[in-house]
């Protein structure tokens, strides 16, 4: 299974997951020749990228932190809040709490699944989408800090909440396709403050932990964030769960400026930022959740073979198992050689494909025609 862009669909290909409409419905499901026709919907519907199945690469089951029912329903739910709230000026939070509630209660029976699949999700709905990923993925380390269902659902709602403050931040600045300037910046800037005082009228419904993070999600470890410029411990620990994992989303997210990254390399920017802008201890215990190398990734070894990662052992994230697919040479290797790199020492990831280069090696003419 393999993530490639819509620009490099050709029809015959096997789509490999379904793909959701911002409402919830499938689009096209797993299992589907890709058609003509199914790729202008995909275009016009803004999905940068789906997934793929190829007959060269082996199959493999990758496992899912959530229910992508769940996640595109969230989704869909969070996209409605927000659009209805800039005619009616209220917010549903009874919606928001059952739909971290049944986050929580997924996320716990998988406390222990690594991130190894990124979502699909169409430009205009980033937004929305970016709120949902950022509330799972700080759940995960709510579970990874033992918190109890009444911690990890606070944590949750308040995740989930983190950027309604942008839901008052003019549209055209917000759904802006290129970077923002300066002085638009400054405006994105304030929806952590308008965020927490939007919240902060409702905590009958809304825990006031909640509204902090809204307020906090934006300030970092050494004091350089904002609103408040808050640095280390006065920043809540859900503020800082939050901030981790708002900050990974972002970068590996895909936006109309820029492909997003790969986690191998979101990873090192974050960790090189950990003693300034985040909780070095939290940034630890996120990264030990997500798949660094996930499951399916194509990557070249100093040896110069190129496989497909197979395994992924928690404990030794940069040392997976790699199913050989061409050898040194760039020949097609047909015995289903496996090196484990955490018994194979001297052999190392030198490179990982991605989406582009993906597409590229599989067609290469290495193989004699189109594998795919």
């Amino acid at each position: 299974m393999q993530r490639i862009s819509v620009l490099r669909l050709l029809p015959g290909m096997i789509v490999a997951k379904n793909v959701f409409s911002a409402d919830g419905r499938v689009l096209i499901a797993a299992g589907i020749p890709i058609k003509q026709p199914y790729i202008r919907r995909l275009q016009e519907q803004g999905i940068a990228s789906i997934y793929i199945d190829s007959p060269l690469l082996p199959a493999i089951e990758v496992p899912e932190v959530i229910k992508e029912e769940t996640r595109v329903k969230a989704t869909a739910m969070v996209k409605n809040a927000f659009q209805n709230f800039r005619t009616t000026k209220r917010l549903d939070f009874k919606k928001f709490s059952e739909v971290a509630a049944s986050i929580v209660a997924e996320l716990i029976c998988n406390r222990d699944t690594l991130v190894h699949l990124t979502d699909i999700r169409s430009y205009d709905d980033y937004t929305f989408a970016h709120s949902v990923n950022v509330c799972i993925l700080s759940v995960l380390m709510g579970t990874s800090r033992c918190y109890n269902e009444h911690k990890l659902k606070e944590l949750a709602l308040g995740a989930l909440l983190h950027d309604v403050g942008k839901i008052l931040v003019p549209i055209e600045v917000l759904n802006k396709p290129g970077r923002l300037t300066a002085q638009e910046f400054n405006i994105v800037k304030e929806h952590a403050q308008l965020g927490f005082e939007l919240l902060r009228k409702q905590q009958d419904q809304v825990p006031l932990l909640a509204c902090h993070v809204a307020f906090q999600h934006q300030e970092k470890l050494d004091g350089s964030g904002y609103p408040r410029q808050l640095k280390g411990q006065e920043i809540h620990e859900y503020a800082r769960i939050v901030a981790v994992a708002d900050v990974y989303d972002a970068l590996t997210s895909d936006r109309p400026y820029r492909k997003g990254m790969l986690p191998h390399e979101a990873y090192e920017i974050m960790m090189a930022s950990g003693k300034t802008h985040f909780d070095e201890e939290l940034l630890q215990k996120f990264f030990e959740k997500i798949a660094i190398y996930p499951l399916g990734t194509i990557v070249r070894l100093n040896s110069g073979e190129v496989g497909m990662i197979t395994e992924v052992i928690p404990e030794l994230q940069t040392r997976p198992k790699i199913q050989v697919i061409t050898d040194s040479n760039g020949q097609l290797v047909h015995s289903l050689e496996e090196i484990n790199l955490a018994v194979h020492l001297t052999t190392f990831i030198d490179k990982v494909f991605n989406e582009e280069e993906t597409y590229h090696w599989l067609n290469s003419n290495k193989f004699g025609e189109s594998v795919v």
